[in-house]
Order: structure tokens, then C-alpha cells, then sequence
């Protein structure tokens, strides 16, 4: 049985705040840690310049990040940066804390559809299709809306913001693009027989069955976790950057995966290639409009600039600004750059679904003049 410390991380970490981020820093010796391929110098030397903006044709500002590749047998094909970058991934871990309810069985207890999955999957923009199956999950799992402690959120999505103030409503807490996360981790209590009150503290059976899943899923040992506290409350987990890849590359492919949860995966990653508005939205995200080229990506976006993305192929992709891209106008570009270079896509893609987010995009002044552009680095080039 796992075990947690409340008001401790484990392993031990110390969060220092940098450019506005939470980023993780070891405190353990160095020594002896030569050979773990650990981050040692500090998060800004695991990464290298992705992204560049320019004006009058000089580069202004440069976004650095890292980048993990992983094969069909898990190993490192192709990074920059750090592959064992230390950090959390946000959001982009949600397709892999949902496994817990969907390999206990959770889907055949409750009746969930592959559209419920990928919502439970997704950073949804709170949009009605969003809010729907929330509360349709919900109503399966006889909780109410009040059970959710993802707090009100303001919909994502511009439109639905737009609408709910035209109609003088407020945004409520299935709004909140954590919902549908927080709604399957309800499920899981419920599924476990386990109180719903409570189900976001960390020694919750729901969050255990969540830990330990994570933990055989990605071969993490505890001196590889990190534990904090999520936007949305939730338990957030600090991972090594190539063990994200390595989950999103079994998500992908799911019988790479150990016996026990192929089925699992499989249900998660078939739902969200099927429903790909319901785990982003219907415009302007860019996990959504990979998933809709139909090229059998899997993709899921994370805060704080993190990106992972599986393929049916055995391969997995996570990527991370290390800045946190506060502009969001970093990760879209590192991201659809990043699957080119490995031929997942082409450049008709990038040109036609994926224009909105790369190779370059124009940056224009309140008066509209074109001043200058976001474009790929060098390490995202090729060659």
C-alpha cells in the first residue's frame, strides 16, 4: 500500500518559484547520482531554445524547453533538452489518472460511454456538450455537482464564456475544465466504496489506486514522484519527462502495455480519438485538432507549457516550456514542430488543420501592423 506524508512531498522536493511557475528542484546529495540521468544543474540547464520571437526581423525573446522521444521498445529515440526533466505535467496526466476507474472496471459498473470517457480525459472548454456529459456522469454515479472540489471555473472557451454572460448566468463548477477529471475520480470512490467527502486528499482510496496505477503503469519507483496540489486541487505528480513519453506511447499502443491494462488504454485512447472536441474543445486547441487529422494520435495538453502525444505505432512524444509559455504562444508551435520532425504528420497538416498553430505565426500591434513572428528554433529545424 502506498504510503503519503500530508504537507510532505515524495520524494522529498523543495518548490522554488521562477518566472511564475512551480518548478521541482532535487535536495537530495549529489552524489551517487551521477548515473541516474537526473537533472543536477537546475531546471534552465535541462533545456534548449524551441521557440523564438522576433521584431524587425532580430530575435526578442526565446522560450526554452525540453523534449523526450520514446520508441515501440521505450527507449530515448530523439530529445533535446533533458529527457529526464523533472516536472509536472499538469493536465496532460488526465487520460492516465482516468485508468484507475476504467481498469477496476468502472465502465461495465456505471455504464460509461466512450464520449463520458474522454471528457473524464480532457481540459474541456465548458462548453453545453462539455457540461452535459458532466453532469450525466454525475447523475450515473448518484453524486451531486456540490461533490465536485474542482471550485467554479470560468468556461475555456470563448464562446461559452460569452454566452453564459449574455444570458446573465454564472459560471458554475461544471464549468470548470477540470470537471469531468474530478468527476471520475468520484466515480473511482464510489467504484471503491469509499466515501465521496474528501476524495481529492492525497490518503484517499481514490487517490491511492490513482498513485499506485501511475506508479506500475510508467515503472516509477517513490524516488521518482513528486507529489503537489493541483489548480483544481487534486493531487499533482512530478515525473521524469521520458516517463510521460513512455505512458503516452502505451496510450498510443496499448499492447505494449502490461496485461493489466491494456484494456484500460485502449478504451481511454479509443474514446479520445473518437471524441476529440470533448477532451479540448470545439475550436482552437491543439491537442483536439491533432486527434482530428485522423492519423491515430493521441494528444493532451497540460498548464505550464507541458504537451505529451501518443502514436498507434508505439511511440510516445512529451515536451515542456520551461518558462511555462504565460503568453500560450510557445507550445502550440514547439508541439505541431515537434510531431513534423518525426514524419506524424505532413506538411499538408501544417498548412491546412494545424494552421492556426505553426511553423509561424504573425504577431500584430493593437493597430494591427505585423511586427513580427513565433517561430521554431533551430532544434526543431531538423537536420
Amino acid at each position: 500500500m502506498s504510503t503519503f506524508v500530508r504537507g510532505r512531498c515524495w520524494p522529498t522536493i523543495r518548490i522554488v518559484r521562477m518566472t511564475g511557475a512551480h518548478l521541482c528542484a532535487w535536495t537530495r546529495s549529489v552524489a551517487g547520482r551521477a548515473s541516474t540521468g537526473r537533472v543536477e544543474a537546475g531546471m534552465w540547464a535541462a533545456g534548449v531554445p524551441l521557440v523564438e520571437t522576433t521584431r524587425g526581423g532580430c530575435v526578442e525573446s526565446v522560450h526554452y524547453g525540453a523534449i523526450a522521444v520514446v520508441d515501440a521498445q521505450r527507449g530515448v529515440k530523439w530529445s533535446v533538452g533533458h529527457a529526464s526533466l523533472m516536472t509536472f505535467p499538469r493536465s496532460s496526466l488526465k487520460p492516465l489518472q482516468l485508468l484507475a476507474l476504467v481498469a477496476g472496471g468502472g465502465i461495465e459498473r456505471f455504464g460509461l460511454q466512450p464520449d463520458e470517457l474522454a471528457v473524464m480525459a480532457g481540459s474541456h472548454g465548458g462548453e453545453p456538450m462539455h457540461v452535459d456529459r458532466v453532469l450525466g456522469i454525475l447523475q450515473k454515479i448518484d453524486a451531486p455537482p456540490s461533490a465536485l472540489a474542482c471550485g467554479v471555473g470560468t468556461p475555456l472557451d470563448s464562446a461559452a464564456a460569452a454566452e453564459l454572460m449574455r444570458a446573465g448566468s454564472a459560471a458554475t463548477v461544471l464549468h470548470n475544465n477540470c470537471s469531468g477529471k474530478h468527476a471520475g475520480m468520484l466515480a473511482l470512490a464510489r467504484l471503491l466504496e469509499a466515501p465521496l467527502e474528501r476524495y481529492i486528499d492525497p490518503d484517499h482510496p481514490a487517490q491511492i489506486a490513482i498513485r499506485e496505477c501511475l506508479m506500475d503503469l510508467l515503472q516509477v519507483d517513490p524516488a521518482e514522484l513528486g507529489v503537489g496540489i493541483d489548480g483544481c486541487s487534486a493531487p499533482a505528480y512530478a515525473l521524469p519527462l521520458r516517463k510521460m513519453a513512455r505512458g503516452f506511447a502505451m496510450l498510443g499502443d496499448p499492447p505494449a502495455a502490461s496485461e493489466r491494462w491494456r484494456a484500460g488504454l485502449e478504451a481511454i485512447g479509443s474514446a479520445m480519438r473518437r471524441h476529440p472536441e470533448l477532451v479540448g474543445g470545439s475550436q482552437g486547441r491543439v491537442d483536439t485538432e491533432l486527434m482530428r487529422l485522423g492519423r491515430g494520435l493521441v494528444a493532451k495538453s497540460g498548464a505550464e507549457g507541458y504537451f505529451c502525444v501518443g502514436r498507434a505505432d508505439g511511440s510516445g512524444l512529451a515536451l515542456k516550456i520551461l518558462d511555462g509559455d504565460p503568453g500560450a504562444r510557445a507550445r502550440g508551435v514547439a508541439t505541431v514542430m515537434a510531431v513534423r520532425r518525426m514524419d506524424w504528420i505532413d506538411d499538408t497538416d501544417l498548412v491546412g488543420r494545424l494552421s492556426a498553430f505553426g511553423p509561424r505565426q504573425p504577431i500584430r500591434n493593437l493597430a494591427g501592423r505585423h511586427t513580427g513572428e513565433v517561430r521554431p528554433a533551430a532544434a526543431l529545424l531538423g537536420g
